[in-house]
């Protein structure tokens, strides 16, 4: 209807990405609601959901987004009656949505142009751009995008890395207070406990604080270096994330043991490198993605 309209104006093409918690199985449940006014008579879109327990840290708008995108095109498709079916399940370290429909599935052109921009099998409708769109939001996040032909019709399966969130007791180290205030609000919006020191005497200080899970540090402080924090602390070995606005190549940010965030960074920056410093095996590339899952063959 109206409000799916609306949600399609806005979507205007790249832009960089805004990780945030999310609840993936409401996410999912809210984009049918949205599309189903909008299906053809005698069309109907089922949801499969077969995922773990607990939040994810996806962009939730251009995720909708894209899948509203592959939903209206599987519409378009498909002569009524027809089926169009959104299935999310984990696929070891990616998050992995599928949609397919009941159509006559794709041409052999389509499935190796249809990812580029202003190519569209819809001779005088449409701009050309949606999968086009779907694939570059999907590869800014260090997603993959397929498409293939099932039994029954088209099918475009994404893959977004399987990112859970982690909640933590973060010590956030910052001698200014207006830029810790901010990094707070962030650290906080993303679901951390957060204490907060303004040096590195007190950060030291409140290393040994039981269930300590992360430290965010400048790497200049007015009493010292943030990489010092590296050194072990009493609980045992905490990641340690730094930030900075010395430009790449300063001999400082060669010492970081560990990431570093360049300042000023977005929230869904922050996010990302802080899912890499929290996982079984920490990542210092933030744009280090794991290795796609092999299809069947």
């Amino acid at each position: 209807g109206a409000a799916l309209l609306d949600r399609l104006a806005r979507i205007t093409g790249a832009r960089d990405p805004a990780l945030e918690p999310v609840d993936l199985p409401a996410l999912l449940a809210d984009l049918a609601t949205l599309s189903r006014p909008s299906l053809a008579e005698g069309t109907r879109l089922d949801l499969a959901v077969a995922l773990p327990p607990g939040q994810l840290l996806l962009d939730p708008g251009a995720l909708q987004d894209s899948l509203l995108n592959l939903v209206l095109n599987a519409n378009a498709a498909i002569t009524p009656p027809g089926r169009i079916t959104l299935k999310a399940r984990r696929n070891g370290d990616w998050l992995e949505l599928t949609v397919g429909d009941t159509g006559p599935g794709f041409t052999p052109e389509a499935l190796s142009r249809a990812t580029e921009p202003f190519f569209t099998t819809k001779k005088g409708q449409g701009s050309g751009l949606g999968l086009s769109m779907v694939y570059d939001q999907t590869k800014m996040v260090g997603g993959t995008l397929r498409l293939s032909n099932g039994p029954r019709g088209a099918q475009v399966v994404l893959r977004l890395p399987w990112r859970p969130v982690a909640r933590r007791m973060v010590l956030l180290v910052e001698d200014d207070d207006l830029i810790r205030a901010q990094v707070r609000d962030q650290l906080t919006g993303l679901g951390h406990a957060v204490i907060e020191a303004a040096s590195l005497t007190e950060a030291r200080a409140l290393t040994d604080l039981p269930g300590l899970g992360l430290i965010l540090s400048d790497i200049q402080l007015g009493d010292g270096l943030g990489p010092d924090l590296a050194d072990p602390v009493p609980s045992g070995p905490v990641p340690l994330v730094l930030m900075t606005s010395l430009p790449q190549g300063h001999p400082l940010r060669a010492r970081a043991p560990g990431p570093v965030l360049t300042k000023p960074f977005t929230q869904g920056r922050l996010a990302a490198v802080l899912a890499a410093a929290l996982s079984p095996t920490p990542s210092t590339a933030l744009s280090t993605a794991p290795a796609p899952p092999k299809d069947p063959a």
